[in-house]
């Protein structure tokens, strides 16, 4: 995992399943669970910069601490490689048929 302070905001990347790990970090940053269940910063914003999923054991758990601060204005985010990834192996291209990427 990588962070770099810029100003009001936290940038956060290559997290790639570590839930525990994104956990700590945003404790040591002095994120808190608030009272309706997900992180959030008195006055700073966490963008996560790609890579959630992919390599640690706790992929569905990084989401669930993720997608409740995305969704409630305390981070940002973009998509990585890897979600990328993902994302292609499920897909079908819609003319052949065939996963958008291989299923190798």
């Amino acid at each position: 995992m990588h962070i770099n302070h810029t100003g009001n905001y936290d940038i956060i990347g290559d997290i790639h399943g570590h839930a525990d790990e994104l956990a700590a970090l945003l404790e040591s940053m002095d994120y808190e669970i608030n009272d309706k269940g997900y992180y959030q910063h008195i006055n700073r914003t966490a963008i996560f910069v790609g890579d959630f999923v992919d390599r640690g054991d706790k992929q569905k758990e990084v989401i669930n601490i993720v997608r409740p601060m995305l969704d409630n204005g305390s981070a940002l985010a973009v998509m990585g490689n890897h979600e990328f990834n993902a994302i292609s192996y499920h897909t079908n291209h819609p003319e052949t048929d065939m996963p958008l990427r291989a299923h190798d």
